[in-house]
């Protein structure tokens, strides 16, 4: 361990019992782990929590000459926690354990601290670290970590490709100030940053995002920061252009076929007609009384003529709404005409107890328009015939 090229090796070198104890150290190790670290202690006390028992387990292991490879969270000497990759072998006919630590780059670029690619391959396909790395660079998801003053402290994950930024440009920014025009993502942030979980949903740059913003609480429980996880969802956008495109094709079509359900026909001057076919239920009664009698009032007819020639059967509900058609069309001073009844019809009609008397029927379309120009020539006879006052 005193050897030169122990001493000068410009890597950090250090050697452990099977217990963790430092037993010996180069100046590198001292300089960037603390030497109050090296000095009489312990390679376990400077891992992450979290990695511990995993090192303690495999030097508790570990066999002559057997080499094992891991990367950890450990302190350095400013008391921080960093990544190193651990390259340790045991020394043949001894218990000495020899360690090559090496650090990953030191982050600067905002983006989180995670290996690179050749030392994430060390570690198992299960880690942190690894499943991580692969959701960032996989996923249109873009994470990053505010703190209350809306400072951009980390910004990674592809999503921010998928916004127009590269991974940790916007580090040092505002979020505020970025997007004050985005109010209601605004105010579910400052509400995130209030202490509150938030999820969230918006539509920009002809893409549907999907957020989650979360409290970062420190020891006391008073929130610090918030990290935001933003999902950028391609197709789901595609889908809902696609399917409101189809709504709207579909409400073209309703459109439409109402319009030819109940046509309503200037057949002669003050005389409308309304030509029915297929099956006439309650929902269809409904909407012809709304467009007859819209029709009565816009060209003041003085005759209206329902044309049942196509109808093969009502229910009782039905035949009950044409007769409240009937007295509808009275009501606006013009007088209704059924025409074209089918026998099945008509049975119908007469088993309601209905007062019948008071319907005018005709056999057909054109023997109801000739009733209805005969009582016109009619009543223009009898007005030409009134002395004049």
């Amino acid at each position: 361990m005193d050897s030169a090229w122990f001493q000068h090796c410009p890597g950090i070198l250090v050697a452990t019992s099977q217990e963790g104890a430092i037993s010996g150290f180069n100046p590198e190790a001292e300089r960037v782990l603390g030497a109050e670290r090296v000095r009489g202690g312990s390679l376990f006390e400077s891992l992450h929590p979290d990695y511990r028992d995993t090192v303690a387990s495999a030097w508790a292991t570990m066999s002559e000459g057997e080499d094992w490879n891991a990367l950890c969270q450990m302190r350095d000497a400013e008391g921080l926690y960093r990544s190193f990759s651990l390259h340790a072998r045991r020394a043949p006919g001894r218990s000495e354990i020899y360690v090559t630590i090496v650090p990953t780059p030191r982050v600067s670029s905002g983006r989180l601290a995670v290996p690179p690619a050749e030392d994430l391959a060390l570690l198992p396909p299960t880690a942190p670290e690894r499943v991580l790395r692969a959701i960032l660079d996989s996923l249109d998801l873009s994470a990053y970590v505010i703190d209350q003053e809306g400072t951009y402290l980390l910004h990674d994950g592809k999503g921010c490709r998928t916004g127009g930024n590269e991974p940790g440009t916007l580090i040092g920014q505002n979020l505020f100030e970025l997007y004050k025009d985005v109010t209601d993502g605004v105010a579910a942030i400052r509400r995130a940053l209030e202490g509150e979980f938030i999820n969230s949903t918006n539509d920009a740059l002809d893409i549907l995002w999907e957020s989650w913003f979360v409290p970062i609480r420190n020891k006391e429980g008073e929130t610090t920061h918030m990290l935001g996880l933003t999902l950028a969802k391609r197709d789901m956008r595609k889908a809902m252009l696609e399917l409101r495109a189809k709504m709207e094709l579909i409400e073209r079509q309703e459109e439409v076929i109402r319009n030819l359900e109940t046509p309503v026909i200037q057949v002669w001057e003050n005389v409308v007609t309304l030509p029915m076919m297929g099956v006439v239920d309650s929902r269809r009664v409904a909407r012809v009384m709304d467009d007859l009698l819209s029709a009565v009032v816009r060209t003041s007819a003085r005759f209206a003529i329902l044309d049942l020639t196509g109808v093969d059967m009502v229910d009782t509900m039905t035949a009950s709404h044409l007769f409240s058609l009937i007295r509808a069309i009275r009501l606006l001073g013009a007088e209704g005409i059924v025409t074209g009844i089918r026998p099945t019809v008509a049975q119908t009609m007469v088993t309601l107890g209905l007062d019948l008397s008071s319907l005018t029927t005709c056999a057909n379309l054109r023997e109801g328009l000739r009733l209805c120009i005969r009582r016109m020539a009619d009543e223009t006879r009898v007005r030409r015939a009134e002395p004049a006052q």
